[in-house]
């Protein structure tokens, strides 16, 4: 017999029960066998490893420093068992072990914790939140790297045929600015001229082989591209440039004075749709699509 086949899930969970309880007795009740079981069990494992995991010349069998490495990686191989079946009943009855969420950065993925809070209650689904930009979430969509998306619907946006949509909420940008930057100091008409004056903070495109977008850039402009909506309020507030903000992430930045909306410059709106592909429909992805639009409709 090969050691591998000797390191049984079985002997891991004896090791497991003698390290948690303290003695081969309080295992052995435990697990529900008598202690000489026990100790035949982990004799027998020490004779195929050809290894010592317990020190047994004192008055208290202790662990080796092999025998707690052999305990602690087999911990490791116990959940990874414990987490295979549970999944595997998961999947039979019809709850995907995990799915993923693409968030544009047009929206703070904190909006969506209440409702991912109660899926938690009906399942154990991973799910993973993907923070993608611009082309970049649609991509992430029709590439498979992402199950469903929240999204910006844009109007020349192409959506794939087995891309479906529903709308979420409608969003307004607004063109803002730290309250001393000298845009606001402008008096005439905020042309495109007067706009590609000033350098304008950027969030990076996410797309990797779709064709980047912009949105609200001017081609003379310059520009500080940063990878986070986060990073691009944090470059607003330290006076590094204009840019137009979604509603969502400004709060009360204006009420406190931290930002300033630009005069005279247009807030514009866009829908905001969740989309998700209509293959693999497991339950976790059909209860996100009857929940995500109830949780925006509530808000409003």
């Amino acid at each position: 017999m090969s050691r591998e086949k000797a390191l049984t899930l079985e002997a891991l969970r004896v090791l497991d029960a003698i390290e948690r309880r303290g003695s081969f007795a309080a295992a052995a009740d435990e697990l529900g066998k008598v202690p000489s079981a026990l100790s035949y069990t982990m004799q027998k494992l020490e004779d195929e490893l050809d290894l010592a995991l317990f020190d047994r010349s004192g008055h208290k069998t202790q662990f080796t420093p092999v025998g707690r490495l052999v305990l602690e990686r087999g911990r490791q191989l116990l959940q990874a068992a414990s987490r295979l079946v549970e999944d595997a009943r998961a999947l039979e009855l019809g709850w995907e072990t995990q799915l993923t969420l693409a968030i544009d950065a047009i929206m703070p993925s904190q909006l969506l914790f209440p409702v991912l809070d109660a899926l938690s209650q009906q399942t154990d689904t991973d799910i993973k939140l993907a923070h993608e930009v611009l082309a970049g979430t649609w991509e992430a969509l029709e590439t498979e790297r992402a199950d469903m998306a929240i999204t910006p619907l844009r109007n020349d946006a192409i959506v794939s045929p087995g891309i479906k949509t529903q709308f979420l909420y409608r969003e307004t940008f607004i063109y803002v600015a730290h309250p001393q930057h000298p845009i606001h100091r402008e008096t005439g008409p905020l042309t495109e001229e007067v706009f590609s004056r000033y350098r304008a903070i950027a969030v990076a495109d996410s797309a990797r082989f779709k064709p980047p977008l912009t949105f609200r850039l001017f081609d003379k402009q310059s520009r500080l591209t940063v990878g986070t909506m986060q990073d691009k309020i944090i470059a607003l507030k330290a006076g590094l440039g204009i840019s137009s903000v979604p509603q969502s992430w400004l709060g009360d930045m204006l009420e406190r004075g931290e930002l300033k909306e630009v005069a005279g410059s247009s807030r514009e709106t866009t829908d905001v749709v969740l989309a998700w592909r209509r293959d693999a429909m497991g339950k976790a992805k059909s209860w996100l699509i009857r929940q995500i639009p109830t949780l925006f409709h509530q808000s409003k």
